[in-house]
C-alpha cells in the first residue's frame, strides 16, 4: 500500500461537457494543469467529462475499446504530462455491439492505468405525470464489484 503524505492537495473538476469529446478534452485538459499548478497530486474529474450527449445511441457511438482509444490515450497523457494522479469520471467503454459500461478509469502520474471501476448504480427515471423518462440501464451494463486502489493521497473508493 502507498503510504500518503501528512499533506496533500486534491482537486475536484467541475465542468459543463458538451457532446463534442475534442473541445471536452481541451477544456479538461486546461483544468487538470490548473490543479497541478497549484500543487495538486490527485485529481478527480466528473462523470461523462469527455461527452454528455442526449442519448445513449451517442454514446455508444464514441464508446471505446477497452485499453484503446482517444480518451483513454489522452486520460494516460494528461496524467503523465501533468504529474497528476487523474481520476477520469466516466467513460463508455464496449461490452458489445449494442451495449456499454460506463467506467471510471484511475491512471497514475506515470500514465499507467491503476484501477478501473463499472458503474454498478444505473439511473434510471420517469418524470411522474409526464411521459419523460430516462433509463441509463437499457444500454449500459452495470458493474458488479466495488473496487479501491492505492494512491499518494490514500485509499481510493470508485463510484
Amino acid at each position: 500500500m502507498v503510504k500518503p503524505a501528512s499533506h496533500v492537495t486534491v482537486a475536484a473538476v467541475q465542468m459543463c461537457s458538451t457532446a463534442n469529446v475534442e473541445e471536452n478534452l481541451a477544456t479538461a485538459g486546461e483544468l487538470l494543469q490548473q490543479a497541478a499548478e497549484r500543487g495538486a497530486r490527485l485529481a478527480v474529474l466528473p462523470e461523462n467529462f469527455a461527452f454528455m450527449g442526449r442519448h445513449d445511441a451517442e454514446r455508444l457511438a464514441i464508446a471505446e475499446p477497452e485499453n484503446d482509444g482517444p480518451v483513454q490515450s489522452w486520460l494516460a497523457s494528461i496524467a503523465r504530462d501533468s504529474g497528476l494522479w487523474v481520476v477520469g469520471g466516466t467513460v463508455p467503454l464496449l461490452a458489445d455491439t449494442n451495449t456499454f459500461t460506463s467506467s471510471c478509469l484511475v491512471f497514475d502520474s506515470a500514465g499507467t492505468r491503476q484501477a478501473r471501476y463499472d458503474k454498478i448504480h444505473l439511473f434510471d427515471v420517469s418524470i411522474p405525470g409526464g411521459t419523460e423518462s430516462y433509463r441509463e440501464s437499457d444500454n449500459t451494463l452495470p458493474g458488479s464489484k466495488v473496487v479501491v486502489c492505492d494512491s499518494p493521497v490514500g485509499r481510493l473508493g470508485l463510484a
